[in-house]
């Protein structure tokens, strides 16, 4: 299995979902925001890497249907794809048990620079971005990663996602500023996409796997 394989996803959506859900309320409810976000990213991802390659632009979980099928669903696409965008919000680092299985099985890969084919340690093709206000120390294994700075914007633009984070600023309507985080990241993603491969590594399972990024800190 190739990371250039168009089957597999250039990029990886990773945001907390509760384990128990009410199934009585449609998954595009529940996760409305997170498939906006997911939605412009996509649409930015696929104009700067090129639509027309076939390649398949992202990846994210709406359903949190459960069972092997989903489980294996799942795991392939935290295997395969090629830059893991973490939404970073309390329920992500603090209350869910398949973040921190997406995170391992991403941080389990190895990432080689494409011009040498050389293995690169000190990239981890990992973007932290602020989805929620989070007031509790980060986890050891999450806070030694930097997290994503939206560059080139007026520092006040800065300043509104610093503070509240993507969710924040769709629900204070703050589209303009929206707009420009979210094609910045593009752009990041776009940018690992083209330096470093991020070698095809999925398990057979969700056995051995992290259920806390807490065991990290050990």
């Amino acid at each position: 299995m190739d990371g250039d394989d168009q089957r597999v996803p250039v990029f990886f959506v990773s945001h907390a979902r509760p384990d128990h859900v009410d199934q009585a309320q449609p998954p595009q409810d529940r996760y409305r925001h997170v498939k906006r976000f997911y939605d412009d990213l996509t649409a930015n991802v696929n104009e700067l890497i090129g639509s027309s390659s076939g390649q398949v632009a992202g990846f994210v979980d709406l359903a949190q249907a459960g069972g092997a099928r989903w489980d294996r669903q799942v795991l392939r696409a935290a295997g395969t794809c090629q830059v893991m965008v973490c939404l970073l919000s309390t329920d992500y680092l603090f209350g869910s048990e398949w973040c921190p299985r997406e995170w391992d099985v991403f941080t389990r890969r190895h990432v080689v620079r494409r011009a040498t084919g050389e293995p690169d340690r000190e990239e981890t093709a990992i973007l932290l971005v602020r989805w929620a206000r989070v007031l509790r120390p980060l986890p050891k294994a999450v806070a030694e990663i930097n997290r994503f700075t939206p560059l080139g914007l007026p520092q006040a633009d800065v300043a509104a996602y610093e503070d509240n984070g993507i969710l924040g600023l769709i629900r204070t309507r703050n589209d303009d500023v929206y707009d420009a985080v979210v094609w910045k990241l593009a752009m990041h993603i776009q940018q690992l996409h083209h330096n470093y491969l991020v070698e095809p590594a999925v398990p057979d399972g969700i056995e051995g796997l992290r259920t806390t990024f807490a065991e990290e800190d050990g």
